[in-house]
């Protein structure tokens, strides 16, 4: 496998994992607003919405951990 056979692929990888954390970022963005609309009629929905936040911080180093490694492995390539 030549380099830019590799590059292609590790931007193929790379691609489909930020789709994964799109998602997830979008599905966190929509239980905010839910939680924004209900939470004065129901207070447990509190704990949702620090979950999503814990989670999209781990996404967020999970990011930027892949932009990392993708910076590191083209200067090698």
């Amino acid at each position: 496998m030549e380099s830019a056979d590799g590059r292609v692929i590790l931007f193929i990888l790379i691609g489909i994992a930020l789709f994964a954390l799109g998602r997830r970022f979008q599905e966190m963005v929509t239980s905010r607003q839910n939680w924004k609309h209900t939470a004065k009629q129901v207070t447990a929905r509190r704990d949702t919405a620090f979950q999503a936040v814990r989670s999209l911080i781990g996404f967020g180093l999970i990011a930027v951990f892949v932009v990392w490694l993708v910076l590191a492995l083209n200067r090698q390539m």
